[in-house]
């Protein structure tokens, strides 16, 4: 990142739409017929039923560009790579099952971990801090979580159950649903799995009665259907809103959109109402459906296996690696397993990029997973297909926001300015680049640019995404980054849409409506980390959090204000204090203990710990009702070059990316921004003007952009 002081020569780009066309994608929705009527139950091989319908011929194709998945592993040619060494087959050629006589991994043969929560992973139950120790104050992200309680609570359990019901042959009077959800889609009830997963997350964080209910009775039902299997024609443990046919075309090598998709949200959701809420069934619930998955893969050979992983199956493998984590039954281990996709990891352990042309929210999931086997297996390489990932992704496929891909792909590396267009950084991918963030910083808590891709990421898409002026907090699909960007419907799946509506309440449900439940519901989950010498401060976020019997707030009105006020509410503990200095900050940072100044080193640091920059601000000390440590992180602005047209620039303001907002349409060619004219208007809400294409404009930060069209990058001058 260079400082504003230096300037680049002039260069106007413009967006080429007949070049900037979606890549052709597996997982790529299909466009059902709006007569389409519900399916009827389907029994697995059975001759009297009909079989679903295929895409292969979609009635509404797109244009695409770029390598699909399926045309890539075409090119590449499928092989089995350097396997794991828990992959090693045995003799019939079977891929590991449980009791096969595969290789024991070096997994622990413990009890179970009933504690923690699983999805932090082994690190993860000794950094975290519980949901319930950490509370939001008076924020953005407080208003957020309101607004999208509001929403879950909204949902109709009758309307969300539907699509399961009359999979099962259960009766329904409800309105079915639309969007993703329409009874048509093959992948109709992966909302219901993220509500699951939404509504634990709010119970964990906030206590609320009401959001407990509705997920204890959304999985009351859910284990009703499952106890039917074997009288409507399923196999014993499966749980789905469409028939279990699909798994068969899957298995023969047909397109079907994503089945193994929607039974990781299911599991996940199920995972998270017993470890979050406490619900016992989900956890009954859960192994049953583990034992599905176990059975139904257990009996396909690798290449078999292979073959069915080219079609997106989610983080279905970390939610097992849980499953095993609470339970200590290893055939969910065995099962993670087998979804090892060997085209898509073996290179990425060996450090190579091979992203570009593949799908960005189908690849980061598997990575996350990866993570977790990791922990469970002990295997190393696991770990560094997660590590090489995440830096070949931050440092060679992000966006200044944090955001990756552009029409839901990676592109070539280094590249943005010939990659800017409405359709980039879907949110998604966000959702789970942070979860993958998460898991990497347990197990480094020192790094802070760990901390710092995470911040820019949250403050500026996943804050951003939702409207503020919607009720039940609708979300946007992509966060655009072309000039005349605007957040709206997303327009390659929604084409009529109306471009002033985020989403509606039923009927443009998709993955990002869906991973929105949860974002917004966990934003306290990383502001606080901890190991055994004390507390971790992350994220500037007004919130209040519990350590033993500290209770420690943090007042602030970052990013605004660069202040950070910590102050103990009550009780007394001696721990250290860490807080973390960004590596944007513009100085060394103003630290002062109860009104009196601390002396600081070159680095900023107290006591001498750490550089400026990329560092912690660390103070240990018996802390007691009434001290207060304030931090301050000088801020400035700055300019971030795009790699590909260094003239192409972003503006920043610490952690925050400024953009000009525009009062009508100002087309597509990106304009000049005279780097001098820039100065900050008013502080609270902060704002920035200055002069592009010769008039001014005002600069904002982009999240809190809406229902406005904006631009990101501009031609320096």
């Amino acid at each position: 990142m260079k400082q504003v002081d230096g300037s680049g020569e002039g260069r106007q780009t413009q967006e080429t739409p007949e070049t900037q066309k979606a890549p052709e994608t597996q997982e790529a929705p299909e466009t059902p017929d709006p007569e389409t009527t519900d399916e009827p139950a389907i029994s697995e091989g059975s001759a009297t039923q009909p079989e679903p319908a295929t895409p292969d011929e979609p009635e509404t194709p797109r244009p695409r560009q770029g390598l699909s998945r399926r045309r890539a592993l075409t090119v590449l040619g499928i092989g089995t790579g350097a396997l794991i060494a828990e992959q090693a087959l045995v003799a019939d050629g079977r891929t590991p099952a449980a009791g096969s006589g595969f290789p024991a991994p070096e997994a622990r043969s413990a009890a179970p971990e009933p504690g923690g929560y699983a999805p932090d992973g082994t690190a993860g139950r000794a950094a975290a801090l519980p949901l319930d120790a950490v509370g939001l104050l008076d924020s953005p992200f407080r208003q957020n979580q309101a607004r999208n309680t509001a929403y879950l609570l909204f949902l109709d359990p009758e309307r969300m159950l539907r699509s399961f019901r009359l999979n099962y042959g259960e009766p329904s009077a409800a309105e079915p649903l639309g969007g993703w959800e329409k009874p048509g889609s093959q992948i109709r009830g992966h909302m219901t799995g993220h509500l699951l997963s939404g509504l634990a997350l709010t119970y964990a964080n906030t206590g609320n009665g009401d959001v407990k209910s509705r997920g204890r009775y959304l999985v009351s039902q859910l284990a009703a259907l499952q106890v039917k299997d074997s009288s409507r024609g399923f196999h014993a443990g499966y749980l789905s809103a469409f028939p279990e046919g699909y798994f068969d075309i899957l298995e023969q090598g047909r397109t079907i959109w994503s089945p193994y998709y929607m039974i990781h949200k299911y599991l996940a959701g199920m995972i998270d109402q017993y470890q979050l809420a406490g619900d016992d069934q989900a956890l009954d619930v859960a192994r049953k459906l583990g034992d599905w998955v176990d059975w139904r893969t257990h009996r396909l050979s690798y290449d078999e296996m292979q073959m069915v992983l080219q079609t997106e199956f989610g983080g279905l493998p970390e939610a097992l690696a849980n499953l095993y984590t609470i339970t200590g039954q290893e055939r969910y281990l065995a099962a993670a397993q087998r979804f090892y996709h060997a085209i898509v990891l073996d290179p990425l352990a060996e450090g190579m990029d091979n992203l570009p042309g593949l799908q960005a929210n189908v690849t980061t999931p598997k990575i996350i997973a990866c993570v977790r086997m990791w922990e469970e297996t002990g295997n190393s390489r696991y770990r560094d297909i997660a590590r090489n990932f995440w830096d070949i992704v931050t440092g060679h496929h992000v966006y200044v926001t944090g955001g990756v891909g552009n029409y839901e792909h990676f592109q070539q590396p280094d590249t943005v300015a010939a990659q800017l267009s409405n359709f980039t950084c879907e949110n998604c991918v966000g959702y789970n680049m942070l979860k993958l963030t998460r898991l990497l910083h347990f197990h480094q808590p020192d790094r802070s640019d760990l901390l710092d891709y995470y911040e820019r990421t949250l403050f500026n898409q996943m804050l951003g995404e939702q409207d503020p002026s919607s009720p039940h907090g609708f979300t946007c699909y992509y966060t655009g980054l072309s000039a005349a960007a605007f957040k709206r419907q997303p327009l390659n799946y929604f084409p009529q849409g109306n471009p002033d509506v985020y989403a509606t309440d039923w009927d443009t449900f998709t993955c990002d409506t869906a991973t929105g439940l949860e974002t917004q519901a966990k934003f306290a989950d990383t502001i606080y980390s901890r190991d055994a010498h004390g507390l971790y401060v992350n994220l500037f976020v007004p919130s209040q959090v519990t350590i033993g019997n500290l209770v420690l707030r943090q007042d602030t009105g970052f990013p605004d204000d660069p202040a950070i006020r910590l102050s103990v509410v009550s009780g007394a503990a001696t721990l250290t204090l860490r807080v973390r200095v960004p590596r944007w900050v513009a100085g060394s940072p103003a630290v002062s203990l109860n009104g009196a100044p601390l002396r600081t080193r070159p680095g900023g640091q107290v006591q001498g710990e750490g550089e400026v920059g990329g560092g912690w601000v660390a103070l240990r000390r018996q802390w007691q009702h009434g001290d207060e440590l304030q931090v301050t992180l000088p801020m400035q602005l700055a300019v971030e070059p795009t790699p590909d047209h260094p003239a192409v620039q972003a503006l920043t303001y610490g952690p925050v990316v400024l953009s000009g907002v525009h009062g009508t349409d100002p087309g597509s060619l990106t304009p000049q921004l005279e780097l001098a004219s820039i100065r900050r208007t008013a502080a609270q809400p902060m704002t920035f003007e200055g002069v592009a294409n010769h008039k001014p404009v005002t600069m904002r930060p982009i999240a809190r952009v809406a229902h406005e069209y904006y631009t990101t990058y501009f031609s320096m001058v």
